[in-house]
């Protein structure tokens, strides 16, 4: 049997590291070779120059095994078994290092993540995480989820968004959408379940009438539908349909931490799939340039968060993960001619299946809710709509300092659905600081009536007892905004 190969070097030797390696172990064609090794390059050029890394082989990867024995074992020419793994870390650490019990939480500290490099040339690109502090560019709040891995024996933990490159014939943009979602979804909560490729084509296989490999892509409609076997409650905009209304709806579902599914076309014959996952950090002049959304009669002229029009952080199987764009030029980092003037036609989000209220709804029935109550006079207000947990959001809340103590303990005490829609209530100057002076949370299981649950409103609490409006007056200090969603 053969041994594991283990080496820490400079990430500015690996490229001609991985080529030794390529050439002694798969013996490749020249042109197979300059391809795979031009691919490398170009995934990690967006990486930091001071990172180190640890290169392992023979590494047994499980979403290529997975794609090996279901389609590649079966070709005529011979596809190896085995991956290398590249793992990233912040400082120099040798094979002692890592035997020293001491040293783990350092090393852990310092782990930036792992991509894998499998052997299906020049498509090498495979399964990866990575922290977006390992990228030049990392001024981002994205979805992440912690994910459990290993370098030199070591057990570590990563933060970051699942991503993968297509290998050109099992899978596709379309595929790696809903295997990086299934594998968000599937490592952060007990309700979903990581999912491997040869699954997502089974699931496909029930929606199709021709088969599935080689794969040619999917269309919007199948990958919503293998959300929606998959475990969802699936929700699919189109722009031509929402006109004016479908970015402002596409921020709203970002803002809720809820990764989805953009559907790109141009009139070049270009069609993809894409992950969006976050957005750049608000800047100060961002806020500044929103202009005014709607006014209500009370004499209250509303900003609506989902107006900023920053850019967003995308995962493309095309590029290295997090690339960023504007939302209506997302393929701005493109350099292809081919791939100019796309725009986003369709997005799919996948919800909790009980997820009833939709983020248009959520919004209307806040601004409604704000104008009946006529609490809020003569102002000019911020509001952010998202959808959070109601454990989260309690969780938060019981750790917020800024929280005045009884506007807390009401709060946290009032029986709460699993999923909510909070909007929080502010003002220019506040919300550049990250902070609110009110908020709205509503059912996001009943969409038949307004579900307000409880709100804060200008000093006063209010909840719903038995179809009517309480008020509790309260002394309400300006909070801090709830932050569980990016990160």
């Amino acid at each position: 049997m053969e041994n594991i190969y283990s080496n820490t070097i400079p990430i500015k030797s690996l490229c001609d590291e991985v080529e030794k390696i390529l050439n002694i172990r798969y013996k490749l064609i020249a042109s197979d070779l300059k391809n795979s090794i031009t691919v490398i390059k170009d995934h990690i050029s967006v990486l930091r120059d001071d990172l180190y890394v640890i290169i392992e082989h023979p590494y047994v990867d499980k979403t290529y095994r997975d794609t090996y024995y279901s389609y590649f074992a079966s070709k005529k020419d011979n596809y190896p078994r085995n991956t290398i793994r590249l793992s990233f870390f912040s400082k120099k650490f040798n094979t002692l290092d890592f035997r020293n019990s001491e040293n783990t939480c350092e090393i852990e500290s310092n782990y930036y993540g792992f991509i894998v490099i499998r052997p299906t040339f020049p498509n090498v690109i495979g399964r990866s995480i990575i922290d977006p502090l390992a990228f030049n560019s990392n001024d981002i709040e994205i979805c992440r989820v912690n994910y459990h891995s290993t370098a030199n024996a070591l057990k570590l933990n990563v933060s970051g968004f699942p991503h993968s490159s297509q290998d050109g014939e099992m899978i596709t943009c379309a595929e790696t959408t809903v295997w990086s979602i299934m594998e968000y979804f599937g490592t952060k909560y007990p309700e979903y379940t990581p999912v491997l490729p040869s699954k997502v084509n089974q699931v496909l296989g029930r929606f199709s009438f021709e088969r599935l490999v080689p794969s040619k892509g999917l269309t919007a409609g199948q990958i919503s539908f293998a959300l929606r076997e998959l475990g969802f409650g699936v929700k699919i905009y189109s722009a031509n349909a929402y006109k004016q209304d479908f970015l402002k709806l596409l921020r709203t579902y970002v803002e809720s931490g809820i990764p989805i599914v953009g559907v790109i076309q141009n009139d070049k014959g270009i069609g993809h799939a894409l992950n969006i996952v976050g957005r750049k950090s608000i800047q100060q002049k961002d806020i500044d340039e929103l202009n005014i959304s709607t006014c209500l009669k009370n004499n209250v002229k509303v900003y609506d968060f989902a107006d900023l029009d920053t850019e967003y952080v995308f995962i493309d199987d095309n590029y290295p993960p997090y690339r960023i764009a504007n939302l209506r030029q997302p393929t701005s980092y493109y350099s292809n001619p081919r791939w100019a003037g796309c725009t986003i036609t369709n997005f799919i989000v996948p919800l909790y299946p009980k997820t009833y209220l939709e983020a248009g709804e959520a919004k209307n029935i806040s601004l409604s809710l704000i104008e009946s109550l006529n609490i809020i006079k003569n102002k000019s207000i911020v509001v952010k709509t998202f959808l959070a947990s109601s454990r989260s959001f309690k969780h938060e809340i019981a750790l917020n300092k800024t929280f005045q103590n009884d506007a807390k303990e009401l709060l946290i005490s009032t029986p709460m659905p699993k999923f909510i829609w909070v909007t929080e209530i502010s003002t220019k100057d506040l919300i550049k600081e990250n902070k609110s002076e009110g908020l709205l949370i509503l059912d996001a299981t009943e969409p038949k009536k307004a579900g307000l649950i409880v709100g804060l409103l200008e000093n006063y609490y209010l909840a719903i007892n038995l179809n009517n409006i309480k008020q509790i007056k309260l002394s309400l200090q300006s909070f801090l905004n709830y932050k569980n969603n990016l990160k």
